[in-house]
Formats: structure tokens, sequence, C-alpha cells
């Protein structure tokens, strides 16, 4: 009988709080402590493939005229303070 997945052994030291915290989702998701497991590391593998949405936030130009800007000067304060928001992080390692 050929099987579609073939599966390995590993042999996995973990801590006794997350062995117990494994052990709680699987219960709660009604499955074996490594199916859980395989569906955790799966989920995680494909959560980084697939990228976030876009952050869409929704302003009308009255906001605009109360801040006393342009949409373009508006763009480029936020453009900027991404940048340099990034930047920060990136110091911050």
């Amino acid at each position: 009988m050929s099987d579609k997945h073939t599966t390995v052994q590993y042999q996995l030291r973990l801590p006794e709080e997350l062995r117990d915290t494994i052990r709680h989702s699987a219960k709660e998701h009604n499955r074996s402590m490594n199916a859980d497991i395989v569906a955790r590391l799966e989920a995680s593998f494909a959560a980084e493939e697939t990228p976030p949405p876009p952050i869409s936030v929704g302003f009308d130009d009255s906001f605009l005229k109360d801040a006393g800007l342009t949409r373009e000067q508006f763009g480029a304060f936020v453009r900027k303070s991404f940048s340099d928001s990034l930047k920060d992080d990136k110091g911050s390692e």
C-alpha cells in the first residue's frame, strides 16, 4: 500500500509548559498532539507564504481640510512616518 505522504519520526524536546499547551489545544480540536503540532506547523508556513492584506484607512476630505493638508501632503507625511518607523525598528535590533 503506497501512502500519498511519507511520514518520518523526529524526537523533539520542548518545555513542559508548551507540551501542556499542545495537549490542551489537541483536546480542544479533537485530535492527537502529533496532529495538532503538524497542523500548527503547516499553518505557520502557509501564513509566511500568504502576504497580509493591505491596510486601508478611510477618511474624507473634511479630515484633510480640518488638518490643513492636501492629499499629497498627507501622503508624504504617512510615507515619511512609515519610513522613519522602519528605520527606528532596524536600529533597535
